[in-house]
């Protein structure tokens, strides 16, 4: 049997769709998430990758810990981030290679976040 090769934007697509799609049953949580993903990149581009991780990290709702900890869990099954690590503290301490490859993979992954969100979830640009 041949293997399949997916490139790294398939398989992000793959793990942001299986995660989305647990919040697709929960109306009042996936509009919260989807509103919070739609937002996501451009606040990553805006304020910097540390300034949106404390700022949803200082959220502490329900919908930006499940948005942290999917992020945490993409990034160790993209093998970007070892297992067992906090994606705050992980990011705080790193070099700045690896803050920049941080960085380019986690506003790869919340543009797919977003467009789930938008598709799935049903947000619509704009958050409305």
């Amino acid at each position: 049997m041949k293997k399949i090769i997916q490139t790294r934007d398939q398989i992000r697509a793959q793990m942001v769709f299986e995660h989305i799609k647990e919040l697709e049953n929960s109306e009042k949580l996936g509009k919260e998430y989807g509103t919070l993903a739609n937002s996501a990149p451009t606040l990553i581009r805006s304020a910097g990758l540390m300034q949106f991780l404390a700022f949803y990290k200082a959220k502490d709702k329900n919908h930006h810990r499940k948005y942290l900890n999917y992020l945490s869990n993409e990034l160790i099954q993209m093998e970007v981030m070892p297992v067992n690590t906090d994606l705050f503290n992980y990011v705080m301490n790193c070099n700045l290679p690896n803050y920049i490859r941080l960085t380019k993979e986690i506003l790869a992954l919340s543009q797919w976040h977003k467009r789930f969100a938008q598709s799935v979830l049903k947000v619509e640009s704009g958050g409305n």
